[in-house]
């Protein structure tokens, strides 16, 4: 009988594994449109699908378009958070680190920008342990960030 349990347990294990890896609606080619990051600099809409979300001694969210910073249409960006995140509005400091500091960085080549958030705050309106939510507007080199959003996986 014991026999019997742990093939029925090993045979219920791998039909999972394997049914769980044939959705009908697979397609490693997509990209994820629940996380993105989203904003207006310069009066140029800017918008990244699928963010990468990374964590060390703080917590970072980055967009990337394109990937030669020589080309006119290459642009990027980075939220920083602190680790221990919570909900609410948070002011950008510079680009010096400091423990809990909040940061936003951009780089656009077609706005000859590339540097850290003077001015500005985000804010973080959720946390769950899949996402990270919120909106932001700073100015980076006189250029002002405005409208800006984003929703991005949790570590």
């Amino acid at each position: 009988m014991k026999l019997f349990k742990k093939t029925l347990l090993i045979l219920a294990i791998f039909a999972g594994f394997t049914f769980q890896s044939c959705s009908s609606d697979d397609d490693s080619g997509s990209q994820n449109d629940d996380t993105y990051i989203r904003f207006t600099a310069g009066g140029e809409d800017f918008n990244y699908a699928d963010p990468a979300t990374a964590g060390s001694q703080n917590l970072t969210i980055n967009g990337q378009n394109g990937n030669d910073n020589t080309v006119s249409t290459y642009s990027s960006v980075s939220i920083w958070f602190p680790l221990q995140i919570t909900t609410g509005t948070y002011d950008f400091s510079g680009d010096f680190f400091q423990d809990g500091d909040y940061k936003l960085n951009l780089e656009s080549t077609a706005l000859n920008l590339d540097g850290w958030s003077e001015t500005g705050s985000v804010i973080i309106t959720a946390i769950s342990s899949d996402y990270i939510e919120g909106t932001f507007t700073g100015t980076i080199e006189g250029v002002a960030i405005t409208n800006g959003e984003f929703r991005a996986f949790n570590l």
